[in-house]
Parts: structure tokens; sequence; C-alpha cells
């Protein structure tokens, strides 16, 4: 069992940066936690004695002047005794009370009890729009008022800048500072912004950060100045987008090194070319992990063909793993799903978020083949400096806390790489949203007709999210609202400039608004007087999602804090989530039982639990492979 995290004052060193010793796990070890301990992880409520202080005194500090307020800060208090209820609920209602002066707000007792678990090291689920915003900043200014320097963690640049803007008046007010980091910030705005009692940022930002900090330590020894003083307290907001969908993607930090040989290039050209003419099922097809490879056909064709090509490793083995990744580069990294091109450059899409990630690339040969594809001009070679994962990097801090909307799918995750208990904390008012039975269609071509239709029925009197997995459906979809003679709003990763402007029109009563991936971007939809009182928002959610977590996530933008709301559930038999990615035979079973019309929702939920467990078990493979090579190589 992880040890409970205890509140203490580190303090911010350059030169001895905080961090946790993040010690290896076993396999017996991530089995165990995964599947049985984590059961008993939150069974002890440890805040309920500070939630009974607050609530019998938050009232009398109403009474008190600005500076009577402010003086109560100066009182001493160890930051270990914070969460004692007996010592610490004084500094809790003071920090009420400010919000209260400086929002107007009086934050609800879920929102207190959101924050209190933040500090007591636990992942908290809190449904979309009971303003964990709100909860992470009071979590953030009580720690930070007793000496804890802490990191509030974002999705985006917006998210990171929109709630520190929120914040920053209430820790002016009892003296605290904080900062926001942006992705396009200076080196020297970076040390600046360190420095400060809170700092918001995204999880990239503060990962490369780690990095550059690394690599320049290497290079300049002591005269080296690092950006980050230690990683004491991390409260992450989308915490299930950052330590489980993206936890085991590799952060490299690299620079530009040279142009591909030309010899190189040749041979990329012929491996395109060549995986580009394939039978699919003759020559080429998927593994048991979705993955592309060669038939023995192909194997045989590829022999043929290399012959001719004149690179030193045409008539090597290396040929076979470069033709397969020729073949992820044709058939497995699509336009519109995996990229875009934008000014000539293929710039990747996250499949987490569906944001643009301009300053990832793919490794070099697959980078070059995939703008051979897509037809821009290739990118330079690239030298890695530096690498980690998040999983690995979050783990460093002293005290890990997480805050989602979709944290109990992953509660087992949670508790065997991170520590981390989930507890789900009630909303302040019972859900309306409504569920309509899942519907299946045999083409996308009459999905999409279907859902088109629906959508102007509703939106007729409310308004209408739709949600989709990629820019190519939402493409798509947006061709059938055309042909309708309707015009919608689209929010994918081409849109993202308007995605405020969007979101804010998306609650009026005839908005219809396609959305990839709305998971994470952290914007709450108003909903118009006559909205509301037509039944509130309607959420379609129009393709097969990667797992059930994902579909609450979109479903929950709909009956948010006590609103009316519904959803509808529309796929076919042709979506990517049902004809494409790794089977197994109870995949094979539930997709079976879904074309004959039997049981679709079980169906449904079967194919999507068979996804999450092969994705958990990828996501361990990489941990447990990643810790070998730390032991091995050093490699960080």
């Amino acid at each position: 069992m992880a040890e409970r995290p205890t509140l203490k004052a580190f303090a911010r060193s350059r030169r001895r940066p905080v961090r946790r010793d993040v010690k290896p796990l076993s396999r017996v070890r991530l089995f165990l936690d995964e599947w049985i301990t984590w059961r008993f992880a939150a069974r002890v409520d440890r805040t309920a004695a500070m939630q009974r202080a607050i609530a019998a005194e938050r009232a009398s500090f109403e009474a008190l002047d600005d500076a009577e307020l402010r003086a109560l800060f100066d009182k001493p208090l160890r930051a270990e005794d914070l969460m004692d209820a007996a010592k610490g609920a004084e500094r809790f209602c003071a920090v009420l009370e400010v919000f209260r002066r400086e929002t107007g707000l009086r934050l609800r007792e879920n929102q207190i009890e959101c924050a209190l678990r933040l500090l007591s090291g636990t992942c908290v689920e809190l449904r979309t729009g009971e303003g964990k915003t709100l909860a992470a900043g009071m979590a953030a200014i009580a720690a930070a008022s007793v000496g804890v320097s802490v990191h509030v963690v974002t999705v985006n640049d917006y998210l990171a800048a929109r709630d520190h803007e929120l914040i920053a008046p209430m820790a002016r007010f009892i003296g605290v500072s904080t900062a926001v980091m942006q992705q396009d910030d200076k080196d020297d705005d970076r040390r600046t912004g360190y420095d400060h009692d809170i700092v918001y940022g995204t999880n990239k930002v503060v990962v490369f950060d780690h990095l550059r900090d690394r690599r320049e330590q290497r290079t300049l020894g002591d005269s080296h100045r690092p950006r980050q003083t230690g990683q004491a307290l991390a409260i992450i907001d989308e915490a299930d987008s950052v330590l489980i969908d993206d936890a085991t993607v590799p952060m490299i930090l690299s620079e530009p090194s040279k142009p591909p040989p030309p010899v190189d290039m040749a041979l990329f050209r012929h491996l395109v070319a060549f995986a580009s003419a394939l039978q699919e099922g003759a020559e080429r097809e998927r593994d048991k992990h979705g993955s592309w490879r060669l038939t023995p056909r192909g194997l045989a064709a590829l022999k043929r063909e290399a012959a001719s090509w004149r690179h030193p490793l045409a008539r090597t083995s290396d040929i076979i793993g470069l033709a397969e990744t020729a073949l992820m580069a044709c058939y497995g990294f699509l336009n519109g799903v995996a990229y875009i091109v934008q000014d000539d450059e293929v710039v990747m899409i996250d499949q987490a978020t569906g944001r643009l990630m301009p300053d990832r690339k793919w490794d070099y040969g697959l980078q070059q083949m995939v703008e051979l594809v897509a037809g821009v001009p290739p990118s330079d070679e690239t030298r890695t400096v530096g690498q980690i994962t998040q999983q690995t990097y979050f783990r460093q801090y002293r005290i890990l806390s997480g805050l989602t909307g979709t944290a109990k799918e992953c509660r087992g995750e949670f508790w065997a790489i991170y520590g981390l208990a989930v507890w789900a904390v009630a909303p302040h008012a019972r859900s309306q949203l409504k569920g309509n039975p899942l519907r299946v269609f045999r083409t996308q071509a009459q999905k999409w007709d279907a859902v088109a239709r629906r959508a102007i029925d509703i939106a007729e009197t409310r308004a209408v999210l739709i949600g989709l997995n990629d820019v190519a459906e939402s493409a798509a979809l947006q061709a059938t609202f055309a042909e309708l003679g309707r015009e919608v709003a689209v929010l994918d990763a081409l849109t993202e400039a308007q995605e405020a402007e969007l979101v804010a029109r998306a609650g009026q009563q005839g908005a219809i608004t396609i959305a990839t991936h709305l998971a994470g971007r952290g914007t709450d939809i108003g909903l118009a007087p006559e909205v509301r009182a037509a039944g509130g928002l309607h959420v379609i959610i129009a393709s097969v999602m990667p797992s059930g977590r994902l579909e609450r996530q979109l479903y929950g933008r709909a009956g948010r804090q006590g609103d009316p709301g519904s959803y509808d559930t529309m796929i076919s038999l042709q979506d990517r989530g049902l004809v494409e990615g790794a089977f197994s035979l109870a995949r094979h079973v539930a997709t079976s039982l879904l074309r004959l019309g039997a049981f679709p929702a079980r169906s449904l939920s079967q194919i999507q639990a068979d996804r999450d467990r092969r994705s958990r078990a990828m996501r361990r493979q990489t941990l447990l492979r990643e810790q070998d090579m730390v032991k091995r190589l050093g490699y960080r």
C-alpha cells in the first residue's frame, strides 16, 4: 500500500530541487494493485472532520473586515498541520471568505470536499460543470499560504491562462504569488515563473522544461541555471487524460540535425510506392495489436522489389521493418485522423484531446514517409537530446493529486502506478440527464443522414452538440449537413483558434455544434434560458468511442449542475472503432452480436472494455520497458 502523503513546506531550490525518488514497480506489484488492493485504497474518509469544522465556522468570518481577514494569514501554521481540523480549519475558512469577497461566489460543500481531498493526495472524480477550477484554486491557495510550492497542471495554454486569471486575485489578497507558463514563453520568463508560489501551466510545458534542465545540466554543469525549482505538490486537471491516455507517450526533446540524405529519401519513396500498391488481405494485414504487417506474399513481393533499390539496407532484414513502417504511413496514420496538413507541414493530432501538436514529430523515416504520403516537403532529421514519459515525470512529485469528471474506469491503474486513490464527490444537484437507446446503422452514409436530421429537428427549440472522433468524420458529417442546406459550427483541430467563440454560441437556441474530443477543452456550454426551458442541451455521440469513459465525457456536457439535458448514441457498422484495431475473441463475438442486432448496448460496451484492457496492457508494458531502460542505460 502507498503511504499517505503529508504536506510539507519544502524550500524551492534550483541547486537541490525537491523530488521524490521513483521506485521501480514489479509485474507482481502492478498486478496486485491494479486488480485487488485499489479496492481498499479509499475506504477511510480522512477529510470528514475538517469538513464539519469548516461548516461550523465559515459563517463567522463574513463579519471580519479586509484587514482582519488578511491578518489571519499572518498567523504561523505548519504545512503539516493544515489538514488537522483543530489547527487548519481557520485557514480554510479564511480562504473561503476571500473567494466569496473576490468572486461573489460561495463555494459549495462538494467543492470544499474536492479541495480537501486534493490536498490529501487523491484523484477526485467530480462531474463536469461542478466547479472544479475553483476547487483546485482553493486547494492551491490554502497549500501555498503555508509555504507549499504548487504546480496546477492543465492540458492546454488556454485553460492555464483562464484558470490563473480566475485565481490570481484571491492569491494577491493574501500575499501569495502566482504565475502562468505558456508554451511560447522565453527561458528567463520561465525561470521567473517557477519562483512563484503557485504556477499554472500545461503538462507539456512542465515536462519539457524538466527535459531542458536535464539536458543543460549535462552539457553546462554547475554553470547551468535551471528553470524548475522542485516538484512538491501537483494538482492535475483532466487527470485521466494526462496520467492515463498520455501516460506512456514519450515526451521527446529533440533538435534539428540535417536534411535527410538523398539516398534515404529515394528509399523512402520506393517504400511508400511499394506499400501503396499492396493488396489488403493478400499482401498486407493487421496483427493482433492493430498494426499493419506484411503477409508471406507481401514479404516475397518486397524481396523482388528491394533487389533494385540502391540503399545499404535494401538487402538486409532491416528492410522488412522499414516496409511495415511505410504501411503505417500509408494506412495507419490517416490525414484528418492522426494529422492534418497546415502551411505545407504535417501537424500531428493528439489522439486523447483532438488538439494539434506542432512541436511533435514521429521517428526519422516514419515522419518523412508520412510527409511523402501527404505530399509535403520532407522535414529535416532530428536528434533526440532528452526523453521521458509523463507517468515517470509526475510520479516524481512529493504529493500528486488529480481532478477529472471521469476516473472510476481507471481506479486500478491510478492506484497501481501513482498511488492515487479515486474518490467520487457527489454533484450538488440531482442529475436530470436522460439517455436514449443506442441506434445502429448498417452504413456510415445512413448514420450521417440520421444524425443530421435528428440534430436539425431537435435544434428547432434546443441546442445540439455532436461528438465525433476525428477531423475526417467531422468533414463527412459537415458535408451531410450542407446537402440538407444547414450550416453548423465545427470545433476540431482545424478550428482551435475560434474555440472560445464557438463554445459561447453552442448553447443558443438553434445551434448545432460538431466537436471532436471535447474532453479536456475545459469549456462550459452556457445555456440560453429558452434552451433550458425546452429541455437543455442535447448531445449526439455519433462515433464508436474508444472507451466508455470518453462517452461519459461527451454526454456529461449536457445536464450540468442540475440542468435538464439528453443524449443519443448513434453508430454504424462501418465506423472505424468497429472495423479497425486489434481483435480478440471477445471482441469478435461482441461485434458479431452487434451486426445481428442482439444486445447492442451490451455488445458495444464489451468492445470498448476489450480495447480498454488492451490499452492498459500496452501502458503496463511500456512502463516496465522504460524502467528496464533506466536501469540498464540510464535512459531519461
